[in-house]
């Protein structure tokens, strides 16, 4: 140890080492605070990377004078040199994205070389090299190379920087370094040939692991290839030719690598070509590229599977759900952080509800670089429903006014897109899901807003259940959250995570957004109601009624999830009319195929059967697993036409023998294009034998909520009516309204129709509604938005209960009035 503090003490003691010892600590301590300043959305911390670089220039043309002057001085710098040399190429790299964004370890493995080389290089009779180094000089060389292959098409455009700039010597430092390294370990490599083994070594690691990642990618791409080959031959022009390629493909992580080519990952296409960065489709992907040299590499020998971007983007969202990062975005959104969080619930046992307020503070690092919009998707418990949202406008909260769908987005997109005003916009979305958007947000303006959620309690094993959102947004994991949980009544309750009683409050502070869910015991429905303009809204149990029920024929909605067991238990049945869709034709399941039939549906993950092609009274039995497309992919779609038109009409009836639902039939379930029942499989088994099924009673003045296991009524008022409940019934009542009349809805008919104004009385987002807040009150009159009158308004927080009707109000006023004059009288009297 002695000796080698004693040659490191000598090194230093050379001429030049203590000053570029100095700059090179200097300088990369700048670089790297920039770069995690960058990663961690603070853009202030970009700016050092400016000065990094012109020390880094200045320091280089000194040092690569003095080499070329005095080899025999300062040949010993040359690895400061190498290295220095980087670490301007990587702080130009932050303002002006010649390699696009680099993952972290780009950065350790470039600097491993670097720094490999004062050992391997020597300019005295000190051994300072070793085995080891040579083997990590070896596997780091690799990126020297590949950087080296990169940079080739913009070797003219580099030259012309030096002559103009100087900063385009940045463009051939890694040609430069490869030959020069090239030529120095050759040296030592011929000298010693444990040298060259461990050098040698030290590559094919590299190159094994490389030829190991290569070989998975290009099995899961020829899997693409040939799955859009074979089914390019089913006739099926009712949907859009990459259904079929998602329907069997598995998400994993060779799949998403290839399905983001060209979209988040470079191509090796994009070395040779200057198109724009994000000219990849007509449709929009909210990530920026990244420059991962493994990737790049691997994507040289895998197949073209055939597929658009907008295709790939598709696939994205059902199979790896990527919807938010393919939200339409007018603005740009990359320098959004979630600062603060308010979590707000308070639960209604006796309802079998909840409402969720979540209050979100945004703010932006980057320093002149204009405005930014900010979009969150909730996804939201089965049944749920977002009631509420305010944007603070001057320090003052907005609240949200409910339109139809296409008025609040035409009119976000004229005051975001040409005005650059202060809107926010939530909208609706299938699979449980809700978007918020808020505009603008700068360094100097951070932004506040709140939107509120109704949900219903789950009903499972005696126990009522209640699960927070999962929230997807602008850096969320930091932010500081303080979450708040209230119980009307007195039911005992037990969280996953610890609340502590402040001021009589639950609450819990954290760091980020948790997933956490509350149980309580299952209340029985007592007399719960909320009265709303002369109706009574009450809360009632679920009924169920077992029907008889003989299926023309029986459809095994076949995928992966299904075993041999199950299918051969229905293929057992006394029943001879069961089916599959194979290749979109309808084939009969016997005791002799069905086992090779399943194995046409082992890579196969989610269908979407011809509903309309199914006999009158149909039964499907399916097993769904948790993704698949869903209605707004494939609107534009003859498929999607023909299932809202000849569907529902059929009396098809849905059993799910699954714990799980995809999008896809949650959106068949809420529409009411079919009657779906979830049990377990014998059950199932045992509904076919006895010929029945299983109904949730139904009526016209009533909206089942199948999740928390009741009804809610509607009956006009009268005098025995009591509203003692919370206004989220009648809220949940709405929802349901709309959802099972939606399939009725033309899109020219939108604003006149009469579930528009059941949305807007109820203040509701739907399909056909959204909450919208504007700047001023001139901007609702400018883009025809009323506000809302007579309505049930914003739920909040702190006012649940029954609103005063007209001749309340009338009561109330009176009985105030009478108590003031009485007040006065007393108080003369006394004097």
């Amino acid at each position: 140890m002695r000796h080698k503090l004693e040659i490191l003490k000598q090194y230093t003691q050379k001429k030049g080492v203590s000053i570029s010892l100095l700059v090179t600590g200097f300088s990369t301590t700048l670089l790297i605070i920039s770069l995690i300043g960058i990663k961690l959305k603070y853009s202030d911390f970009e700016s050092l990377a400016i000065i990094s670089l012109l020390i880094e220039f200045a320091y280089g043309i000194i040092l690569s004078s003095l080499i070329l002057k005095s080899k025999e001085e300062y040949i010993h710098l040359l690895p400061f040199i190498i290295l220095n040399w980087f670490i301007g190429c990587f702080c130009l790299n932050t303002f002006i994205p010649v390699f696009q964004d680099l993952p972290v370890w780009v950065y350790l493995t470039t600097f491993t070389f670097c720094i490999s080389n004062f050992f391997i290089y020597k300019n005295s009779e000190e051994d300072f090299n070793n085995l080891v180094f040579f083997f990590i000089n070896g596997a780091s060389f690799g990126i020297i190379l590949y950087f080296a292959f990169y940079l080739i098409p913009f070797t003219p455009l580099s030259i012309v920087g030096i002559l103009a700039l100087g900063m385009g010597f940045y463009g051939l430092v890694p040609a430069i370094v490869l030959i020069v390294h090239t030529l120095s370990i050759l040296r030592y490599l011929q000298r010693n040939r444990l040298y060259f083994f461990s050098f040698s070594a030290g590559i094919s690691t590299v190159f094994i692991g490389l030829l190991l990642f290569i070989i998975g990618l290009t099995i899961e791409s020829r899997k693409i290839a040939d799955t859009v080959i074979i089914k390019s031959f089913n006739n099926n022009d009712d949907l859009p030719a990459y259904i079929s390629v998602s329907q069997n493909l598995e998400p994993n992580f060779f799949n998403e690598i290839l399905l983001k080519k060209d979209i988040v990952y470079m191509a090796p296409d994009d070395f040779f070509s200057f198109r724009g960065f994000n000219s990849f489709g007509g449709k929009q992907f909210n990530q920026r590229k990244i420059n991962n040299p493994f990737i790049s590499i691997a994507y040289l020998f895998c197949e073209d599977p055939g597929l658009s971007n907008d295709d790939k983007i598709n696939i994205l969202r059902s199979n790896f759900d990527k919807r938010l990062e393919t939200e339409e975005q007018l603005w740009n959104g990359e320098d959004l952080f979630t600062k603060n969080i308010k979590e707000d619930v308070k639960i209604y046992p006796d309802s079998r509800l909840a409402y969720t307020e979540i209050t979100m503070n945004i703010a932006c690092e980057k320093k002149s670089w204009g405005d930014e919009e900010a979009i969150y998707s909730f996804q939201l418990p089965e049944g749920s429903v977002a009631t509420s949202l305010s944007l603070w406008v001057n320090g003052l909260e907005r609240k949200g006014v409910l339109t139809t769908k296409e008025k609040a987005k035409k009119a976000y997109k004229q005051i975001v897109g040409v005005e650059y005003r202060d809107p926010s916009l939530m909208q609706w979305k299938e699979g449980n899901k809700v978007v918020v958007r808020v505009f603008p947000i700068n360094n100097k303006t951070p932004r506040t807003f709140k939107c509120g959620f109704t949900t219903p309690l789950k009903v499972e094993d005696n126990e009522m259940n209640y699960q927070s959102l999962s929230i997807k947004g602008p850096n969320i994991s930091k932010a500081q959250t303080i979450s708040r949980i209230q119980i009307v009544g007195n039911t005992k309750i037990e969280t996953s995570k610890n609340f502590d009683l402040k001021s009589g409050f639950y609450t819990n502070e954290s760091e980020g957004l948790d997933n956490w869910h509350a149980t309580m015991p299952l209340n029985k429905i007592h007399s719960n109601s909320f009265t709303w303009k002369n109706k009574v809204y009450e809360v009632k149990d679920i009924q169920k009624t077992i029907i008889p029920f003989t299926p023309s024929e029986i459809i095994l909605d076949l995928n992966n999830n299904w075993t041999n067991k199950q299918i051969e238990s229905f293929v057992n049945l006394k029943q001879k009319n069961i089916y599959a869709f194979i290749n979109g034709r309808k084939t009969a399941i016997t005791n002799e195929n069905f086992k090779a039939i399943l194995l046409d549906f082992e890579d196969f993950h989610y269908s979407l059967l011809p509903l309309y092609k199914l006999s009158q009274n149909s039964l499907i039995i399916t097993k769904s697993g948790t993704f698949s497309a869903n209605f707004e992919d494939i609107e534009d779609s003859n498929y999607l036409k023909k299932i809202k038109n000849g569907t529902k009409q059929r009396n098809i009836k849905v059993i799910n023998i699954g714990a799980d639902i995809n999008p896809f039939w949650q959106t068949v379930k809420e529409q009411k294009y079919v009657d779906y029942f979830q049990t377990s499989f014998k059950n199932s088994l045992k509904m076919i034998e006895k010929h029945q099924f299983v109904q949730f009673k139904t009526d016209t003045n009533a909206v089942n909520i199948e999740s928390a296991q009741v009804t809610i009524l509607e009956n006009p008022k009268s005098n025995l009516s009591k509203s003692n409940g919370t206004n989220h019934i009648y809220r949940m009542f709405a929802f349901g309204k709309v959802l099972e009349e939606q399939v009725k809805i033309q899109a020219d008919t939108l604003a006149n129709n009469q579930y528009v104004d059941l949305a807007k009385d109820a203040n509701i987002v739907t399909p056909i509604s959204s909450l919208i807040v504007l700047e001023t009150d001139n901007d609702y009159k400018k883009n025809g938005i009323e506000k809302n009158v007579d309505t049930l308004g914003n739920a909040s927080i702190n006012n649940d209960g029954a609103v005063p009707e007209p001749h309340e109000w009338l009561l109330i006023i009176i009985g105030i009035s009478t108590l003031y004059f009485y007040h006065r009288k007393n108080k003369k009297q006394t004097v």
